[in-house]
């Protein structure tokens, strides 16, 4: 058995956020359907990260799967109780800055996030996935417990043209060490309540890869609309300068993607 990656960080977390659990398993199907049949099942009672070495039926949004391997990924999903009925549509992308400040602070100056909750890395003329940010929600009768899941690639995956990892970005970390520095700042973010939410949306743009590109907005492979994508609203809503005016794009189910030649570079 590998040691526990989290074990640096439990004094540290202990003194910053004392009440938040801290757990570290070998395997599971998905770190965030765990966190939220526990909350459910009315088994959490404070905040509570959960850390995996390896996913089995790891998952991104719209259902997508989540490749990853024990070795070269970090697989990490938070239980964050909030008040009932909260609305939390804006929190992953709160979130996305959050871990992308942090992974600057690692050296990857480079990330840039694509709306609503992709990290990305540029490759030369376009973008591929260096991770992304899955938010759930389970709702009990004492809280709205947001799941916040996210995925990184330590080491670029071999034959997938669209993913990226760390050490394309010259950073050489182990899962430990980018843990230490992606968990404390996801959990400053959080217990800073909405001041630091609506101050992380505030900085969105100046970390927009595709701002001023043209885009498409896609549902289930067609295309709603395009045009200039702008940046965000107060409320996480992506700004798209169409022909026919402003439109701003809330819903989650819908894809973004670059038009032109960059596009499936982008994807």
């Amino acid at each position: 058995m590998s040691a526990d990656p989290l074990s640096p960080l439990r004094a540290a977390i202990a003194q910053s956020h004392p009440t938040c659990a801290v757990r570290w398993v070998e395997s599971t199907g998905s770190t965030n359907a765990d966190l939220l049949a526990a909350a459910r099942a009315g088994r959490l009672d404070s905040p509570t990260l959960l850390a995996a070495a390896r996913q089995t039926a790891g998952r991104g949004r719209q259902g997508r799967v989540w490749i990853d391997d024990a070795q070269t990924s970090v697989l990490c999903s938070l239980a964050w109780p909030y008040p009932p009925q909260r609305d939390l549509r804006a929190l992953s992308l709160a979130v996305g800055v959050w871990l992308a400040q942090a992974l600057h602070a690692l050296g990857a100056t480079a990330v840039r996030l694509k709306w609503p909750n992709d990290l990305l890395l540029p490759h030369g003329q376009s973008w591929r996935k260096l991770g992304g940010v899955l938010v759930e929600v389970a709702d009990t009768a004492a809280a709205r417990w947001a799941v916040i899941g996210f995925g990184l690639n330590l080491r670029t995956p071999p034959g997938q043209p669209h993913a990226a990892g760390l050490d394309a970005a010259g950073i050489a970390r182990s899962r430990a060490e980018v843990l230490a520095a992606l968990a404390p700042a996801l959990l400053g973010g959080l217990h800073g309540g909405r001041r630091r939410l609506e101050s992380a949306l505030a900085q969105w743009d100046a970390l927009h890869a595709w701002a001023g590109q043209q885009v498409a907005v896609q549902d289930r492979g067609q295309t709603l609309a395009s045009g200039i994508a702008l940046g965000i609203t107060p409320d996480g809503a992506l700004r798209v300068r169409t022909a026919e005016g402003e439109l701003h794009v809330r819903s989650a189910d819908v894809s973004l993607r670059l038009a032109g030649a960059a596009a499936d570079a982008a994807k």
